[in-house]
């Protein structure tokens, strides 16, 4: 069977040692565990301006992704680079982690590839990396239903879709075996969200059981007995969880 197309994603931030590489990294980890034919990379905008980043990357930022258990020990171990005219044309999407740090730089250096870029709002704060953890799931999510970038919107207008809609609600987690050869999954139902907010909260799901899944009629489908993991998961997203079934 002939292989998928890989496709290329370049995350851009001003050092590439901090929020450029850990989406880079943590994107490369969610597409390989779902099979998705998409590769990330990432560069700096300013290499200059990181004068005080000490070592190839951020210790915060390689001690989160491995809190996530991701481990990307050559990732973690190159030098940051600065991007060329090269990588951008490498690269079918392009995001900038922050609009109001990278837009004046992009003006600046690349001038005739600001209107092909999609901004994201991530400060370089110590709170950025669970922002992008959730940006990055909400970009696994528009590729796989084939949506092109987001619209840019103020940052205290934009929420990931899964925080829309999960506030004093509860989902169903059950056990489904029947008609599936033994090879049975656990069930997420009565989700309040829209397609794309169910193929977001998937995604994650799927991470964090390290183990593949899909979204079916309304529900979400994860591989194999992951009742115990999932209501921990989703109850530490906010939502309240009812076992139902045996």
């Amino acid at each position: 069977m002939e292989q998928p197309r890989q496709h290329n994603v370049l995350f851009l931030c001003t050092g590439n040692y901090y929020r450029s590489r850990f989406a880079e990294i943590l994107f490369n980890s969610v597409a390989g565990r779902m099979g998705l034919p998409w590769k990330a990379f990432s560069r700096g905008l300013a290499l200059e301006r990181g004068v005080n980043n000490v070592g190839p990357m951020a210790v915060s930022a390689i001690k989160a992704l491995e809190s996530l258990g991701v481990r990307a020990t050559e990732d973690v171990a190159r030098i940051p680079a600065q991007v060329t005219l090269a990588d951008l044309d490498q690269a079918e999407r392009i995001v900038a982690l922050k609009q109001a740090e990278h837009l004046p730089l992009l003006h600046e250096r690349f001038p005739a590839w600001v209107e092909k870029i999609e901004f994201w709002h991530v400060d370089d704060a110590p709170d950025a990396l669970p922002l992008i953890e959730r940006e990055i799931m909400s970009l696994v999510a528009r590729i796989l239903g084939g949506g092109t970038a987001q619209e840019t919107s103020a940052p205290e207008s934009r929420q990931p879709t899964t925080e829309l809609a999960k506030k004093a609600v509860t989902v169903k987690v059950g056990r489904e075996t029947k008609g599936r050869r033994g090879k049975g999954v656990t069930t997420v139902s009565e989700i309040p969200l829209d397609e794309l907010g169910l193929l977001e909260l998937a995604g994650k799901l799927k991470q964090r059981c390290g183990t593949g899944g899909t979204v079916k009629d309304g529900r979400i489908e994860i591989q194999g007995d992951q009742r115990d993991r999932l209501t921990a998961v989703l109850e530490s997203m906010g939502y309240r969880v009812k076992r139902v079934g045996g």
